[in-house]
This record gives C-alpha cells, sequence and structure tokens, in this order.
C-alpha cells in the first residue's frame, strides 16, 4: 500500500516547484520546510536541489520529520523532491 502511495505521489503533477539549486546547507532544507509548511494540506511541492547532502539527508528528514511522504529523483545533476503535505 505504501508502495502504491508513493508511486502515485510520483506521477502527482506538484501545486507548486520550488528551486533551491545553487544553494548549499542547511539552506534547501530550512527554506523548504517554511515553505511546505505554509502550503494547504494535501498540495505537493516539487523541490528542486542540487546540494547532494540537502537532497540525500537533511530535506528527507524534515519530510520523515513531520511525516510527508515524499519521492526523491535524480536527474543529470540534480535531484527532484516531490512532498506531499499530509499534515501541519
Amino acid at each position: 500500500m505504501v508502495a502504491d502511495a508513493l508511486e502515485e505521489l510520483k506521477n502527482t503533477e506538484p501545486d507548486e516547484v520550488f528551486d533551491v539549486r545553487g544553494e548549499t546547507c542547511p539552506f534547501p532544507a530550512l527554506h523548504s520546510q517554511k515553505k511546505l509548511k505554509r502550503m494547504p494540506v494535501g498540495h505537493v511541492l516539487e523541490i528542486l536541489i542540487d546540494h547532494p547532502p540537502a537532497a540525500e539527508e537533511t530535506v528527507p528528514g524534515i519530510c520523515a520529520e513531520n511525516n510527508w511522504p515524499y519521492v526523491l529523483e535524480k536527474e543529470g545533476d540534480y535531484w527532484r523532491i516531490k512532498v506531499k503535505k499530509t499534515s501541519r
């Protein structure tokens, strides 16, 4: 069931795209968290990140802390992270 939900998120068109490429830790995670907290529950944010620690550790960590499902995809020299805000 979880795999199905993540596959659905992967194929969901985001409500907004947030580009933090060029920023290094901790800023991609801090800015993304702030943006997500302002979004309505149920919306999907796609975050574009080119800093490996932010893409692989800090942003996923914030998602886990808040129980927000996410999918991470590497695309060339950056990552796309789709996050669904499921709670405040």
